[in-house]
């Protein structure tokens, strides 16, 4: 008996991220499939800039309505290149991805209240489905409580990827202890070597 897991954030205006099995395992037929599953719809580009104003951001690409996107409020250089706003993938739509699906039942800001269910009828899948919250709460797709471990541990990146505005992963500190410019620097900037012209 296979488990699928769907790792669910935090909701803002109704958008948040799902991701099936870990990162990057959804066609884009899924994505839909896998939203109306939530009783949501794949979200716009519109629906998730409002989620983004809203304080909605994540190191994930995820499909939306016509786009590859990840939502981006703090630089951070593992996630978008160091951009912020809604970065865009270019190219590769026939890649796989997670989902950014859409709520319109949701009206709060932000709503962080677990999923306990999703209609299976939506996926073709054999075998058993859990729903892994945001607030850590784990629920079997009939709305029981799951009980036992998680085989996708996040925790790698989970602060960096669910929204939250916690940016203090381990790895993240690690990085910035060993930048000599996040404490400055005694090198002036002009002296150090420059990678930009491609040598």
């Amino acid at each position: 008996l296979s488990i699928t897991e769907f790792n669910v954030s935090c909701r803002y205006g109704g958008v948040f991220h799902v991701e099936k099995n870990g990162r990057y395992s959804l066609t884009r037929s899924e994505a839909v499939e896998l939203c109306k599953a939530l009783n949501s719809t794949l979200s716009t580009l519109e629906q998730l800039k409002k989620a983004h104003e809203l304080g909605f951001e994540t190191c994930r690409y995820g499909f939306v309505v016509g786009n590859i996107v990840i939502p981006r409020i703090n630089p951070y250089h593992l996630c978008a290149a160091n951009h912020t706003g809604i970065y865009k993938l270019s190219a590769n739509t026939t890649g796989r991805y997670d989902a950014y699906c859409y709520n319109a039942t949701e009206t709060r800001d932000k709503a962080c209240e677990p999923i306990e269910r999703l209609d299976t009828s939506f996926l073709n899948n054999q075998g058993e489905i859990v729903i892994d919250n945001a607030d850590g709460s784990r629920y079997n797709a009939d709305g029981t409580r799951h009980s036992g471990e998680s085989s996708t541990s996040g925790a790698d990146d989970e602060n960096v990827g669910s929204g939250s505005t916690h940016d203090t992963t381990p790895m993240d500190t690690s990085i910035r202890r060993s930048s000599p410019s996040y404490y400055g620097s005694a090198t002036p900037v002009s002296q150090l070597p420059d990678h930009s012209s491609g040598g």
